[in-house]
């Protein structure tokens, strides 16, 4: 997404060069750093936090011996671009990164497979399938890492040890503004309800969503009937007898534009908003004011990483506020506090601060049986026609 950076001047570079060698120099006289809250990482030119453990150098070292590092995440290269510029900017020494782009379950299967045959290349792990990453817990298969980074993010920032949250993404409601008026765009679910019974034949086959075949679209509606128990299933039920779903949010999204669909409910931001922007106004999306899914995009280190230390470095440049805005520059939703707005427009708190904390609907991790999960599933299916 974003180009590669251009070289500094020469002014710039004697300045930050400048600034390295007093660091240097005081440290080697004892003397107080005048930057509050920063330290140096031994063998590593960039300052870290003051709460970052006196050892964390440590890891830096140690990083330096490992060669690259493998990603398997669900997300494309664009979106990792910003986040690995970032990153080798601050650690340059890490050369190569590769990062597969799989479904969110694939990214599971995938390591499993490889795992069970030997060893797996994968040395962390970035998905959006909360059911998965359960299972993962529950079979000890994750690191022993504690970030410095969480006692200054939010409670959900760890929702389970040792699995940390990437970010936090808005499921929202999207529409073509080319067939629709301003008053018939839909703000919320109750709203979209009121204008299918209004109007049901020219909504009828207009309608998308996330099928729930799929773990990510089953963990939104998993979340949104539990937010919502006592009119859930009435409202989900008579829009679903509606709706044409689809596996995922390229389709929804196409046909939007196309006008093959009119209106689509719990779309994913990280993919309408951009083609939003890139549509000339023609695709519309809003959050949805009586309860927004936030989706929180896990990510975690495996026991069998090869690059564990270097992995540790990108779960914690991720986790830290330069990284957040990385996060945001690929096109999601950070959730670390106190961001600059002009770097980051959009984000968790933001999101708060507009619908209010009521109108979140947080998609965490419970532990659902497969007897539910398949109830569920048989449930949401009877409804479509």
């Amino acid at each position: 997404m974003d180009s590669p950076s251009k070289n500094k001047t020469n002014s710039s570079m004697a300045v930050r060069t400048g600034r390295r060698d007093f660091l240097r120099s005081a440290l080697i006289a004892g003397a107080t750093l005048p930057f509050p809250g920063l330290v140096l990482a031994k063998g590593s030119d960039d300052a870290l936090p003051s709460y970052y453990p006196s050892d964390y150098h440590s890891i830096v070292e140690a990083s330096k011996k490992e060669s690259g590092l493998t990603i398997y995440s669900n997300m494309d290269t664009y979106n990792w671009a910003p986040i690995l510029k970032g990153f080798q900017k601050k650690y340059p020494w890490v050369k190569t990164i590769k990062s597969n782009n799989l479904s969110s379950a694939e990214v599971f299967e995938r390591y499993y497979s490889e795992a069970a045959t030997g060893t797996s290349p994968a040395s962390l792990m970035v998905s959006g399938d909360p059911t998965s990453w359960v299972r993962m817990a529950k079979k000890q298969v994750l690191l022993d890492y504690k970030s410095p980074e969480v006692a200054h993010l939010p409670d959900f920032a760890e929702p389970m040890p040792n699995l940390y949250t990437f970010s936090a993404d808005p499921i929202l409601m999207g529409y073509n503004t080319a067939l629709l008026s301003e008053k018939d765009r839909p703000q919320g679910i109750g709203q979209l309800l009121e204008l299918v019974t209004k109007d049901p034949k020219r909504f009828q086959g207009k309608i998308t969503t996330y099928d729930i075949a799929v773990s990510f679209g089953f963990a939104i509606f998993y979340s949104w009937l539990k937010a919502n128990p006592e009119h859930g299933w009435d409202t989900l039920g008579k829009l679903l007898s509606m709706t044409r779903p689809e596996r995922s949010s390229g389709p929804m999204v196409n046909k939007l534009q196309t006008g093959e669909d009119l209106v689509g409910y719990f779309v994913s931001s990280t993919v309408i908003i951009p083609h939003a922007e890139k549509s000339s106004g023609l695709l519309g999306w809003s959050y949805i004011s009586d309860g927004t899914p936030m989706f929180l995009r896990g990510m975690g280190i495996p026991k069998t990483a090869p690059q564990a230390n270097t992995a540790k470095l990108m779960l914690d440049y991720i986790l830290s506020q330069d990284g957040q805005i990385a996060v945001y520059d690929g096109g999601f939703t950070p959730y670390r506090t106190g961001l600059p707005a002009k770097a980051a427009p959009r984000t968790y708190e933001s999101i708060e601060s507009k619908l209010g904390k009521k109108n979140l609907v947080i998609i965490g991790y419970d532990d659902v049986s497969k007897e539910d999960a398949q109830k569920l599933t048989q449930k949401w299916k009877s409804y479509l026609k």
